[in-house]
């Protein structure tokens, strides 16, 4: 018997300051961090929901604000 569930892979933008540390202290290994002005990009974040929530409300917590979520789905067996 085979089971077969999503993958999830997301990309967050925010408008704010990113702290160096927050990708290590806060996101799954894999993750990635792009610095811009202004704004961030965390990329290939691999998070179940509550996961991905959690980054999300710590970010808010430093002042941070979401502009954009986007999510690749792939499927696995």
């Amino acid at each position: 018997m085979t089971t077969t569930y999503e993958t999830h892979s997301y990309t967050l933008r925010f408008n704010g300051l990113s702290d160096d540390s927050f990708l290590g202290d806060y996101c799954p290994a894999g993750t990635t961090l792009t610095v811009g002005e202004n704004t961030f990009t965390l990329s290939n974040l691999r998070a179940d929901q509550a996961g991905l929530l959690g980054v999300i409300r710590s970010l808010h917590n430093l002042g941070c604000t979401l502009i954009s979520l986007s999510v690749e789905t792939g499927e696995n067996k």
